[in-house]
């Protein structure tokens, strides 16, 4: 009888270890199919073209799960903020980017990196084409950059579009779907000049460097800027302060 019983629980042992060992490795084998914004691994793409080319600014918020974005904002230059509102700029974020979407002159289409309030970088962008056009999506937009003052509310390593097979890395959301993302070799040429279709775009070398810059730095309290540019205040006159990336990011044209 005991040599009954010691054989039943040895197949019941051999059958659990089995089962258990089929599982493990259909976990390690199987694809990851439900990870957001990611490609198979054998997903071919022939996409190259930039995705802010491919489909309108508000597509690409809806993809990302973003709100429609504003083309409504002002840009006050941080001395008149820190003059009228008391707030300095440099002081509350550690990282400050200054884009100019001008077509012409001397800092047109060009990105300065400020931080702890000193300059360490100039990058050449390519911002809107300030036009209407057809996206590939077959939707009429304008490609616009929405001037204003901003702090990036979601950041992307590698946003790809199942939708048209293309990828946006290293993309920093600050209005809807704008977003200053690297783009892609093909267009490192027209950096320097309007070319995006609303994004901000820089050589991925220096999407990488801010990238590292902006995500390395912790969270915090930082001021809610209003359409009109100004802090936004409560109803007893204070700045009213919300959770953000500690980086500012001013789009101006002049």
């Amino acid at each position: 009888m005991k040599a009954l019983i010691f054989t039943l629980l040895l197949l019941v042992s051999v059958f659990s270890l089995t089962s258990f060992a089929d599982k493990e490795f259909s976990l390690t084998t199987s694809p990851a199919t439900d990870t957001p914004n990611t490609p198979p691994d054998n997903e071919t793409l022939p996409n190259n073209e930039s995705l802010d080319d491919l489909m309108t600014t508000d597509e690409l918020a809806n993809e990302i799960g973003a709100p429609r974005t504003e083309m409504r904002a002002a840009v006050i230059n941080p001395e008149i903020i820190a003059a009228q509102d008391g707030i300095d700029v440099y002081r509350e974020y550690a990282i400050v980017l200054r884009i100019n979407k001008a077509p012409i002159g001397p800092s047109a289409q060009q990105m300065q990196v400020m931080e702890n309030g000193m300059p360490t970088a100039t990058y050449l962008v390519s911002t809107g084409r300030e036009q209407y056009e057809k996206a590939k999506s077959g939707r009429w937009y304008w490609t616009t950059t929405p001037v204003g003052t901003f702090s990036p509310y979601k950041l992307v390593r590698d946003h790809y579009s199942y939708t048209w097979k293309a990828h946006m890395e290293y993309a920093m959301f600050f209005n809807g779907g704008v977003a200053v993302h690297a783009t892609t070799p093909d267009h490192y040429k027209e950096l320097g000049r309007r070319a995006s279709g609303g994004c901000v775009r820089v050589h991925k070398d220096n999407a990488i460097i801010l990238w590292n810059k902006v995500s390395s730095q912790p969270q915090k309290l930082v001021p809610l800027f209003n359409e009109n540019g100004r802090v936004a205040r409560d109803v007893n006159g204070n700045p009213i302060r919300v959770m953000g990336w500690n980086t500012l990011i001013i789009v101006e044209n002049k």
